[in-house]
Protein backbone atom coordinates (compact mmCIF):
# COMPACT_ATOMS: atom_id res chain seq x y z
CA UNK A 1 0.00 0.00 0.00
CA UNK A 2 1.02 3.38 -0.96
CA UNK A 3 0.98 6.02 2.28
CA UNK A 4 -0.22 9.20 1.65
CA UNK A 5 -0.10 12.88 3.48
CA UNK A 6 -3.06 14.17 1.45
CA UNK A 7 -4.96 13.74 -1.67
CA UNK A 8 -5.80 16.53 -4.23
CA UNK A 9 -7.08 16.78 -8.17
CA UNK A 10 -6.01 19.09 -10.17
CA UNK A 11 -7.55 20.46 -13.74
CA UNK A 12 -6.10 23.06 -16.61
CA UNK A 13 -7.11 26.18 -17.83
CA UNK A 14 -6.01 28.57 -20.72
CA UNK A 15 -5.66 31.87 -18.06
CA UNK A 16 -4.87 31.47 -14.20
CA UNK A 17 -5.90 34.94 -13.53
CA UNK A 18 -8.90 34.76 -15.24
CA UNK A 19 -10.21 31.31 -13.58
CA UNK A 20 -8.95 32.93 -9.98
CA UNK A 21 -11.67 35.72 -10.75
CA UNK A 22 -14.04 32.97 -11.81
CA UNK A 23 -14.08 30.90 -8.60
CA UNK A 24 -13.15 33.28 -6.33
CA UNK A 25 -15.49 36.14 -7.40
CA UNK A 26 -18.27 34.30 -9.32
CA UNK A 27 -18.38 31.17 -7.23
CA UNK A 28 -17.53 31.92 -4.51
CA UNK A 29 -14.95 29.50 -3.59
CA UNK A 30 -11.87 30.10 -1.35
CA UNK A 31 -9.34 30.55 -4.11
CA UNK A 32 -5.69 32.18 -4.16
CA UNK A 33 -2.90 31.95 -6.32
CA UNK A 34 -0.24 29.94 -5.65
CA UNK A 35 3.56 30.32 -6.27
CA UNK A 36 3.95 27.53 -9.10
CA UNK A 37 1.66 30.05 -11.39
CA UNK A 38 -1.31 28.32 -10.55
CA UNK A 39 -4.71 28.58 -8.12
CA UNK A 40 -5.80 26.44 -5.42
CA UNK A 41 -9.69 26.14 -4.28
CA UNK A 42 -10.08 25.26 -1.02
CA UNK A 43 -12.99 22.70 -1.12
CA UNK A 44 -14.84 20.96 1.56
CA UNK A 45 -13.61 18.75 4.38
CA UNK A 46 -10.36 20.53 3.87
CA UNK A 47 -9.84 19.29 0.75
CA UNK A 48 -7.90 21.26 -2.38
CA UNK A 49 -8.27 21.76 -5.85
CA UNK A 50 -5.07 22.34 -8.19
CA UNK A 51 -5.90 24.56 -11.24
CA UNK A 52 -3.02 24.80 -13.45
CA UNK A 53 -2.18 27.12 -16.32
CA UNK A 54 -1.61 25.44 -19.72
CA UNK A 55 -2.22 28.47 -22.02
CA UNK A 56 -2.80 27.72 -25.60
CA UNK A 57 -2.26 24.28 -24.67
CA UNK A 58 -5.07 24.05 -22.70
CA UNK A 59 -8.37 22.24 -23.74
CA UNK A 60 -11.34 21.85 -22.01
CA UNK A 61 -11.62 18.61 -19.86
CA UNK A 62 -14.27 16.01 -21.27
CA UNK A 63 -16.23 15.35 -18.26
CA UNK A 64 -17.07 17.51 -14.97
CA UNK A 65 -13.83 18.33 -13.20
CA UNK A 66 -15.70 19.77 -10.28
CA UNK A 67 -19.26 19.10 -9.06
CA UNK A 68 -20.78 21.96 -5.68
CA UNK A 69 -23.59 20.96 -3.50
CA UNK A 70 -25.68 23.24 -3.08
CA UNK A 71 -28.99 23.62 -0.70
CA UNK A 72 -30.82 25.19 -3.31
CA UNK A 73 -30.35 24.87 -6.51
CA UNK A 74 -32.97 27.61 -8.42
CA UNK A 75 -31.35 30.59 -5.92
CA UNK A 76 -28.00 29.13 -7.06
CA UNK A 77 -29.18 29.27 -10.83
CA UNK A 78 -30.40 32.92 -9.98
CA UNK A 79 -27.00 33.81 -8.27
CA UNK A 80 -25.06 32.54 -11.36
CA UNK A 81 -27.59 34.29 -13.76
CA UNK A 82 -27.01 37.37 -12.55
CA UNK A 83 -23.24 37.32 -12.50
CA UNK A 84 -24.02 36.52 -16.32
CA UNK A 85 -23.29 32.84 -16.13
CA UNK A 86 -25.87 30.50 -17.97
CA UNK A 87 -26.37 26.86 -17.68
CA UNK A 88 -25.43 24.37 -20.25
CA UNK A 89 -27.83 22.78 -21.95
CA UNK A 90 -27.20 18.67 -22.65
CA UNK A 91 -29.15 17.03 -25.34
CA UNK A 92 -30.73 13.43 -23.66
CA UNK A 93 -31.76 15.64 -20.42
CA UNK A 94 -35.08 17.41 -19.77
CA UNK A 95 -34.15 20.44 -19.07
CA UNK A 96 -36.18 23.62 -17.47
CA UNK A 97 -36.01 26.82 -18.80
CA UNK A 98 -33.27 27.63 -16.55
CA UNK A 99 -31.43 24.36 -17.85
CA UNK A 100 -31.75 22.27 -14.71
CA UNK A 101 -32.34 19.04 -15.04
CA UNK A 102 -34.70 18.07 -11.99
CA UNK A 103 -35.56 14.15 -10.14
CA UNK A 104 -38.31 13.51 -8.40
CA UNK A 105 -37.07 9.87 -7.83
CA UNK A 106 -33.07 10.09 -6.36
CA UNK A 107 -32.60 6.34 -7.80
CA UNK A 108 -33.04 8.47 -11.45
CA UNK A 109 -30.09 10.70 -10.41
CA UNK A 110 -29.83 14.46 -8.76
CA UNK A 111 -31.30 17.78 -9.99
CA UNK A 112 -28.54 19.27 -11.10
CA UNK A 113 -27.03 21.40 -13.28
CA UNK A 114 -23.99 22.78 -15.21
CA UNK A 115 -21.99 25.57 -16.18
CA UNK A 116 -18.77 26.13 -18.03
CA UNK A 117 -15.77 28.24 -16.40
CA UNK A 118 -14.07 30.68 -18.44
CA UNK A 119 -11.44 27.70 -19.83
CA UNK A 120 -14.61 25.60 -21.03
CA UNK A 121 -14.41 22.83 -18.32
CA UNK A 122 -16.95 22.02 -16.64
CA UNK A 123 -18.79 22.61 -13.12
CA UNK A 124 -21.43 20.73 -11.93
CA UNK A 125 -24.46 22.31 -9.34
CA UNK A 126 -26.15 19.46 -7.51
CA UNK A 127 -28.85 20.08 -5.03
CA UNK A 128 -28.34 18.02 -2.04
Amino acid sequence: MVTTLRSFSGFSVDDAETALRFYRDTLGLPARANDMGGLEIELTEGSTVFVYPKGEAHAPASYTVLNLVVPDIDAAVAELEAAGVSLLRYPGFEQDEHGVARSSDPAQGPTIGWIADPAGNVIGLIQD
